[in-house]
């Protein structure tokens, strides 16, 4: 029987994360034919045993060394059976059918390419679920994360929108064909799921948000953890993102936009350090935008 839908979970050295997570799919995924693969990235000890004895139908591709989101998620599309595909972080908790919404929908609404499920925070706050595609001066002066929209209780309804975060994104197989599959040049994270969602939408796709199915994410705990690199591989990957589908004329206007901006910013902290009495805080924005400058500087 074909599965209704394959889901690719990327983890390393995250069993606290990943089997609730698992627990949480197949607990609130009844009725569901799944395809459940795990990508073990290259943990330091393999997840295979404590899977196998505890989900026997999650399957586990292991990972020699570890590679970048898209890659992981490649080796899954390619191998996925379901008529649905779904990206899915392993910090996540699928709640209140959120699949079978996802899955309902696109099959009432066959001009569906993709859609993306709410992502809400453990007490319940919305995350940036989803954006409209970024543009070159916006992007460099004020980030989408910065002014994305709230929509629990102000829509019942999906809605159409430009692009969904790559946490929880499910996408018509016959797409995934059509457009081929996340780009590798993004790895090893950042803006493969904007990529992914242009194409789609290039190729006459629509693209939906679904108010109804809500999955808790505790966010990205590993990147949070070195915000300098992290920061670094944003900036670099949207200027890859308008570079790619805007043109070089369109990207140098990010970068030097972008670098003007961050001047300004370390110059500010900078200034604060002086003139306030100090902080760590202060300090730590000066240096990091100091280092950014130097980064956005490489950016070909």
């Amino acid at each position: 029987m074909i599965p209704d839908l394959t889901l690719s979970i990327i983890s390393g050295n995250n069993l606290g994360q990943l089997i609730p997570c698992l627990d949480s799919i197949v607990s609130d995924s009844q009725g569901v034919n799944l395809e459940v693969f795990v990508v073990d990235n290259a943990s330091a000890d393999s997840m295979v045993d404590p899977l196998g004895q505890r989900f026997p139908q999650v399957s586990v591709i292991r990972n020699a060394k570890r590679l970048g989101f898209s890659t992981n998620n490649n080796l899954v599309l390619r191998k996925g059976r379901g008529r649905y595909l779904m990206l899915l972080n392993d910090d996540t908790l699928v709640i209140d059918g959120a699949l079978t919404k996802l899955i309902s929908f696109m099959d009432d609404h066959k001009e569906a390419a993709a859609i993306g499920a709410i992502l809400i925070n453990p007490d319940g706050s919305q995350q940036l679920s989803f954006a409209n595609f970024p543009r070159p001066i916006s992007e460099a002066i004020l980030p989408i994360v910065t002014r994305s929209p709230n929509v629990v209780g102000e829509y019942s309804d999906p809605f159409q929108v430009d692009s969904v975060c790559g946490a929880a994104m499910l996408v018509r197989r016959e797409i995934v064909a059509s457009v081929g599959l996340l780009d590798p040049d993004y790895d090893p994270i950042y803006s493969e799921e904007v990529d992914w969602c242009y194409r789609i939408k290039a190729s006459g796709g629509k693209i939906f948000m679904h108010p109804g199915a809500r999955i808790i994410h505790h966010g990205s705990q590993t990147m949070d953890q070195v915000v300098p690199q992290k920061y670094a591989l944003l900036l670099a990957h949207k200027h890859l993102f308008f570079k790619k589908h805007y043109g070089a004329r369109s990207a140098a206007t990010y970068k030097g936009i972008l670098l003007i901006v961050t001047v300004i910013k370390f110059l500010w902290w900078s200034l604060f350090e002086i003139l306030k009495p100090p902080k760590r805080s202060h300090q730590s924005r000066a240096i990091l935008h100091k280092g950014l400058i130097s980064r956005i500087r490489q950016f070909g």
